[in-house]
């Protein structure tokens, strides 16, 4: 189709080597459209393909972030009762403390009345014991019961059980003596 004519007048006035041209030129370029829409529908299938897969893959997204909100609800939920719990822990164990200070407080006075009344009263421990051998079994029942290994044991008691004996064995000895 070297000349300029419109395909038209080709038709109407052209001779057998022009339409045979164009017949070809017309195939070529219908061969060439055949090729593009099976392009074109083979892209929009792929596209389609992938439209629904993605869809597919968003759907199970949307499920997936639901179940973890979820199970993040329930966890921040736990994680308050745990918070709950240790806070009422804590408070008990305050208190318990509070009580605790309390009792070693009542104890230590009770200890402190107990030691002076011991210090004043000395001779108390020993009372009745006339002879070596009741001071050696008085002071033995006395270790007994205030050594500092024991459980409601004493040293600054023993400490004292230990000067009235030393005291009350030598008083026995002089007059054993003379």
């Amino acid at each position: 189709m070297e000349k300029n004519f419109s395909k038209e007048d080709i038709i109407k006035n052209g001779d057998s080597d022009e339409l045979y041209e164009l017949r070809l030129w017309l195939f070529k370029e219908s061969c060439r459209l055949e090729n593009q829409e099976s392009s074109l529908d083979d892209r929009f299938m792929r596209l389609e393909a992938e439209e629904k897969k993605f869809r597919e893959e968003a759907a199970a997204m949307k499920k997936d972030i639901a179940h973890q909100e979820s199970k993040l609800r329930q966890d921040a939920a736990f994680f308050d009762q745990k918070l709950t719990i240790l806070r009422k822990g804590y408070d008990d164990l305050n208190e318990d403390r509070k009580k605790l200070e309390q009792e070693r407080e009542r104890l230590s006075q009770e200890k402190k009345y107990t030691t002076e009344a011991m210090y004043e009263g000395s001779e108390i421990l020993f009372k009745g014991v006339h002879s070596q051998l009741a001071l050696k079994k008085r002071y033995k029942d006395l270790m007994k019961i205030y050594h500092p290994d024991n459980l409601c044991g004493d040293r600054d008691v023993v400490q004292l059980i230990n000067a009235e004996y030393a005291s009350l064995s030598r008083e026995m000895d002089m007059s054993m003596k003379a």
